[in-house]
């Protein structure tokens, strides 16, 4: 095994470093290890400040609460060393790291009165690092603490409705969970780390007292110095001290700041000046002007204002030139790419099984360059329904529409338009699901056109404060595809077309192989397997567990061709599966069944249409009152949050299913087959469809 460099050991070299700072409390140092460390002490507040500017969010430098703490025990180790050498050597104490702050303030007067001139300065500089930067930085870092630890409900909501709706996959699921547990670590030790900053300045300050009260009265006592000399040598030594400790600090105290307020950052914090600061040519042309003007003013320095409005004027002139330089290569490339080819107008012809038409201020969403992810979300939808319901949809065409409105999108299957709305891309959309706290927020009332929820348009700005309010806030792009996952789902037997059923039935070669050949000898054609899996799909089943639907086609074809009698004979195979998803979270099946007589009656008037299949022919007012009763059981279930099953006998159970689905939402509801509930499942009825009082009986288990 090959042995690790020295270098590469950062377990023993974190170790050895605490052990180090450890000691140093304990064991003198001469002047020249002090001045390393110290060295040492000024490059890592200086490290931790630059790599705070650098990064884009706060969690990706995790580790600089336990690094905030490292680096304070590490400076007050280092305040305890130099106290016990400047006050045990005195005017003998050789550190030149300190010897030369402590001149180099204190320079520039005479007598005691420039260590007066030096210890206000040492002074300022204190108050400010306690009063300012400190006090601000852990006030921030409770208040970030606090919002986001309010915000974790309403972001992990964000990211099940996204899954949900197919808008990303499992694992970016899970990264997006682990990124948001790491945001909360982060800012609750962030919020005790910058305690222990706050200490550690009012620590130095006390130290920098002891320092200087102790050595005047060491040295004019113990080692025979006169006052003046006292003063003149513990005031230099104290004040070198103490600037070398607060320098450090107020670097990582500063980062400490800088780091928390990152939190909406996207980019680095230089990216950010230029973009934000400097983007705007007519903002730099006007300050430049405004300082041209002001040089005019007597008694105002001319030339120094002259030369920086000159440098504004000149930084906006050039600023603006790019721009248009950039957007004339755009166009040079568009117009280069363009070729004359002859007009093409049976592609006008091509009707697509899925598109999303958008208008004109909907065009950035699918731009990439522009930040637009509305391609990337299809994807993960098609994706997610491959892997929910076995259905891989077609490719979705996404065109501009120039006759829609501007902010107007359609979703059309196979050229019917199925459902539009209006969008705002320049905002997100705050949902009310009734798990809202407080006050309403404000914003721009909407109606979701999925689901006809009651939502508002909210700026980015107030994000985090819908999501803290209980609203589940989403994008523009996340709009259009839930809108469009619903009604894919709705009219996926409609999607589902011979070419999507090859590719099924070609893929089922690689591991089915025999059954695949023995459908081919059958001379069980596409058109067929594809009414099957379309009489599934339209009562919301999945068609995952393919090979078990192919092999009942095969099994009971000799019986007949009939679609129909294919798909309840389906139903029969994968019955487990379908029972299983409709099984409550107790574990029970709630169902509402027909009284004897309803069913016989629905017996009775059964037909068989030769393009619809079964159907249940009864008198109007029969119906009228079938359909009144079971719509009371349907809302009963409804309001009670639960999902209606009706349980009916297998000879009806494909006419009932039809015949509520031209009276109720589709997949609102389900039909079960009695056969299809296995002995094991345990069942609750919660109903009775009797038609002789014109309502449902209420079974109580």
């Amino acid at each position: 095994m090959k042995e690790k460099k020295w270098y590469n050991q950062s377990d023993m070299i974190l170790g050895v470093g605490v052990i180090a700072i450890v000691s140093m409390l304990i064991i003198p140092l001469p002047g020249i290890i002090l001045d390393l460390l110290l060295i040492v002490s000024l490059a890592l507040g200086l490290i931790i400040l630059l790599t705070s500017l650098s990064v884009k969010e706060p969690s990706e430098f995790s580790i600089f609460p336990s690094l905030l703490l490292i680096s304070t025990i590490f400076r007050l180790a280092l305040n305890v060393s130099t106290t016990r050498q400047i006050l045990s050597q005195g005017a003998s104490f050789n550190s030149h790291i300190i010897e030369a702050f402590g001149t180099f303030v204190v320079g520039g007067g005479t007598g005691l009165g420039k260590y007066v001139v030096g210890f206000i300065i040492f002074l300022i500089l204190t108050i400010v690092q306690i009063i300012v930067i400190t006090k601000g930085a852990t006030r921030i870092s409770e208040v970030a603490a606090r919002f986001t630890l309010d915000a974790l409900p309403g972001k992990q909501m964000a990211i099940d409705t996204e899954l949900s709706s197919g808008n990303i996959n499992e694992e970016e699921a899970r990264k997006r969970r682990k990124k948001i547990q790491r945001e909360v670590d982060f800012y609750g030790a962030m919020d005790g780390a910058s305690k222990f900053v706050q200490g550690d300045v009012r620590a130095g300050l006390i130290i920098t007292a002891i320092n200087l009260i102790g050595g005047i009265i060491i040295g004019s006592t113990i080692r025979g110095e006169s006052f003046v000399q006292a003063v003149e040598t513990y005031s230099k030594f104290t004040i070198g001290d103490g600037l070398v400790s607060q320098i450090p600090g107020l670097l990582a105290t500063t980062a400490t700041g800088m780091i928390v307020t990152r939190a909406g950052s996207e980019l680095e914090l230089a990216d950010e000046f230029k973009n934000q600061l400097f983007s705007n040519p007519k903002t730099l042309y006007l300050v430049g002007g405004s300082l041209a003007l002001a040089a005019l003013i007597p008694g105002l320095p001319f030339f120094p204002l002259i030369i920086f409005s000159s440098g504004l004027i000149y930084l906006a002139y050039s600023i603006d030139r790019n721009a248009k330089e950039s957007l004339a290569d755009i166009e040079r490339k568009e117009t280069a790419g363009k070729t004359d080819k002859k007009p093409d107008y049976y592609k006008e012809l091509r009707t697509d099984p899925i598109e999303v038409e958008l208008g004109l201020n909907l065009v950035p969403l699918v731009d990439t360059n522009q930040g637009g992810i509305l391609l990337d979300q299809i994807s993960n939808l098609r994706r997610r329904f491959a892997i929910d319901t076995g259905l891989v949809i077609p490719a979705v065409r996404i065109l501009d529409n120039l006759e829609l409105e501007q902010d107007t999108y359609a979703i059309k299957i196979h050229g019917v338009i199925m459902g539009q709305s209006k969008i705002k891309t320049d905002k997100l959309m705050a949902l009310d699901n009734g798990k809202r706290n407080g006050d309403p927020i404000k914003g721009d009332e909407f109606i979701e056109p999925t689901f006809g929820y009651k939502a508002i348009w909210i700026d980015s700005n107030d994000k985090i404060d819908a999501e803290n309010r209980g609203y589940t806030v989403v994008d523009s792009s996340t709009v259009i595809v839930t809108h469009l996952k619903e009604i894919i789902a709705n009219q996926a037997a409609t999607v589902l077309g011979r070419e999507e059923v090859k590719n099924l039935i070609e893929h089922q070669k690689t591991t089915h192989p025999t059954l695949v050949h023995e459908l081919e000898e059958k001379k069980i054609g596409i058109g067929l397997v594809q009414q099957v899996l379309q009489n599934l799909l339209r009562e919301g089943l999945g068609i995952r567990n393919l090979s078990a639907i192919l092999e009942s086609i095969a099994n009971n074809e000799s019986r007949s061709r009939d679609p129909f009698f294919l798909s309840e004979n389906v139903r029969q195979t994968i019955s487990k599966q379908i029972v299983n998803e409709y099984i409550s979270g107790d574990g029970k099946l709630h169902v509402v069944t027909l009284d004897p007589r309803v069913s016989d009656r629905l017996n009775k008037g059964l037909v068989v249409d030769p393009i619809e299949g079964s159907l249940i022919s009864i008198p109007p007012e029969y119906y009228n009152k079938l359909i009144e009763a079971i719509a009371k059981e349907y809302n009963r279930f409804m309001q009670e949050g639960k999902f209606p099953i009706y349980v009916v006998g297998r000879p009806i159970r494909l006419a009932f299913s039809y015949l509520l689905a031209k009276e109720f939402p589709p997949r609102n509801f389900a039909v079960l087959a009695i056969e299809e509930i296995g002995a094991a499942t345990k069942t609750v009825m919660d109903g009775v469809i009797n038609i002789q009082s014109t309502e449902s009986v209420r079974v109580r288990s």
